[in-house]
């Protein structure tokens, strides 16, 4: 029980990964440390700490990728080389190729809307790329690395104080019970 937060921790930051695989290996042990939680505190406060610990796995992994891209991504000069238009359910969604200038031949890199990429941004244009020096992490534009959020930051910690009350009292609840 007291290593569930860093499991969770360890989960949430394996699904930040691109591939089914690895996502894979991130939720059958997510699955397995909240199954097991709840079994140790109980059927009612099982419940809340399975759906807190699931809500914190969701939150932590994207804060954990906004502070590692932040402190140790390497920023490099670029060119958009193309952009895609793609519709989705609800308006459009962008896909930016982007070619580093630093480099005599560069890879190519992907980046999503969700990733920085705009509907305003043309070929040519010069933007700076933020990559993961490692390649764990999907490469942004550096428009989209700004740290971890003070709003994400409180939303993470209020999932993991309410995750530890359930726990705390799901097991007082089991030994007097």
């Amino acid at each position: 029980m007291v290593l569930t937060p860093l499991l969770l921790a360890g989960c949430g930051w394996l699904g930040q990964h691109p591939g089914t695989l690895v996502l894979t290996l991130s939720i059958v042990p997510l699955l397995i440390v909240l199954c097991v939680a709840w079994a140790l505190c109980g059927p009612g406060p099982g419940a809340g700490v399975a759906a807190f610990g699931f809500a914190f796995a969701l939150f932590v992994g994207p804060a954990m990728n906004d502070y590692v891209l932040d402190q140790r991504g390497e920023r490099h000069p670029a060119t958009i080389s193309y952009v895609e238009t793609y519709d989705l359910k609800h308006g459009e969604g962008h896909t930016c190729s982007v070619v580093r200038t630093d480099l005599a031949t560069s890879p190519t890199y992907i980046v999503e809307d969700t990733k920085g990429c705009e509907k305003a941004m043309e070929p040519g244009q010069s933007v700076t790329l933020v990559a993961d020096p490692d390649g764990w992490l999907d490469s942004r534009l550096s428009t989209d690395v700004d740290g971890v959020s003070a709003a994400m930051l409180w939303t993470c910690g209020s999932l993991l104080a309410a995750m530890e009350a359930v726990i705390l009292y799901g097991r007082l609840r089991r030994r007097h019970g």
